[in-house]
């Protein structure tokens, strides 16, 4: 009999969603990852994650796509939720972080959460509430010219009161430090104070260990996907899933032809794609022709490669160049109409040219080139680092897919994921980190 579904997740976008699911599949924990609010959960699994596109919605559009899911999850029995987002909190003094975590707690009827964005394999990490990349504070960092989502302040506990109505808290490193006792006392004493909202102190990947441990049985829990990581050990601990329930992560092996979508403007992104260039096609589209026109040469363009050699099609840009296009069009008017090209493009090349491997660049791009091409569901395989999980779809043909955060991944990644596609995988669960009383105990 299949373990019950333990945990339900809900991502605020694709790269994020995939992310999660992957890291959890690499734990050897049956994970699903399902498409929008309506995708239908499937039995079976003891994990499932739906990945959403509600990041730079509206608010009220927001909390209702992500009530909608929660919605799927409870009804297919999720012990706890999970509100994924991005490690840089990437939100605005509107939202959605906060607005979406309140209407949690109200329709769980929970007293409280906690906030354990930290990615600290990547250098991202809280302390005294407020976040770094490495040694830059997130306001002196590239985030703060994020198109979207400008981080222009690092003080975590005060963004997302700007976004909240509940009081929002601190739950300070020493109290981290000590381990999941600590940080349950320090959580009933900040919630008797009044908080309802708390950040975590996160430095170390231990943190994230201890953050899980004392977070496990809340109703909801919020984070980026690195804290979710640590929670199948405490499954274990706990009787709730057994080792024999682990199972080896495996894709199939997918060939054909071959291309990179990328719509970041991430620093990182445009280093991937430089990198690349140097022995691929690389088409920059203009955002100041039409869509009309950008798809079209898009697709003269792809039509010349695709069947000799991967390529890559980018709405990428220098810092100075989109700074431009915001002001003579509005950055949410310039933002669609990068997506609404790709996405176009996507279609082409999936439904019409036979793509048969594909990798998307940024966040926001991955929503609009998945929705476009009416996925709802990915098997994903196994988490390999940042910015690398990778999945298959049925569109009807096979199709291999990574979504990329625009900001992670290493200079090579592209190549080196296209490659990887081409051959089949098969991952044995990773508890080699487990804690030695897990492994003794089961």
């Amino acid at each position: 009999m299949p373990a019950p579904l333990l945990f339900g997740a809900i991502a605020d976008d694709l790269t994020g969603g995939t992310e999660l699911a992957s890291m959890l599949v690499a734990r050897g924990v049956p994970t699903g990852c399902t498409v929008g609010a309506r995708a239908e959960v499937p039995s079976g699994n003891v994990a499932h994650v739906i990945a959403l596109k509600t990041r730079v919605e509206p608010a009220a559009e927001a909390v209702a796509h992500t009530l909608e899911a929660a919605e799927k999850l409870l009804a297919a029995g999720a012990r706890q939720i999970f509100f994924k987002y991005c490690a840089t909190f990437d939100s605005t003094p509107q939202g959605n972080i906060g607005p979406c975590a309140e209407a949690l707690l109200e329709r769980l009827g929970a007293r409280a959460t906690v906030f354990a964005p930290a990615l600290c394999e990547t250098g991202r990490t809280v302390y005294q509430g407020h976040m770094f990349g490495g040694s830059q504070l997130l306001s002196e960092s590239p985030k703060r010219f994020d198109p979207l989502t400008p981080m222009t302040d690092s003080n975590l506990v005060r963004v997302l009161a700007a976004q909240s109505r509940s009081k929002v808290g601190l739950i300070p490193h020493p109290a981290v430090n000590a381990g999941a006792d600590a940080i349950r006392r320090a959580l009933d004493a900040r919630v008797a104070a009044g908080d309802r909202l708390l950040i975590a102190d996160t430095i170390y990947e231990r943190d994230l260990a201890a953050i899980a441990a004392a977070t496990v049985d809340l109703p909801l829990m919020t984070g980026n996907s690195s804290v979710a990581a640590h929670l199948p050990p405490e499954w274990i601990e706990r009787g709730q899933l057994a080792i024999s329930d682990l199972v080896p992560a495996r894709l199939p092996a997918i060939d054909g032809p071959a291309a990179i979508l990328a719509g970041s403007v991430a620093d990182r992104t445009a280093e991937q794609l430089e990198r690349f260039a140097c022995a691929h096609p690389l088409l920059k589209i203009d955002l100041q022709r039409s869509v009309e026109e950008a798809v079209a040469e898009a697709a003269a363009f792809a039509s010349l490669h695709l069947a000799e050699r991967p390529f890559a099609i980018a709405t990428t840009a220098p810092q100075a160049v989109v700074d431009e296009l915001q002001r003579q069009h509005g950055r949410a008017n310039i933002a669609a109409k990068a997506e609404a090209i790709l996405a176009a493009i996507a279609r082409i090349l999936v439904g019409e040219m036979g793509l048969r491997r594909l990798i998307v660049a940024g966040g926001e791009t991955a929503g609009a080139i998945v929705r476009s091409l009416a996925i709802e569901r990915i098997t994903m395989g196994a988490y390999e680092g940042p910015g690398l999980s990778r999945g298959i779809v049925e569109t009807p043909q096979p199709l291999a897919l990574m979504l990329k955060s625009g900001k992670l991944g290493g200079t090579d990644i592209f190549e080196q994921v296209l490659e990887a596609m081409r051959l089949p995988t098969e991952m044995e669960p990773a508890i080699d980190k487990w804690p030695p009383s897990v492994l003794r105990n089961n």
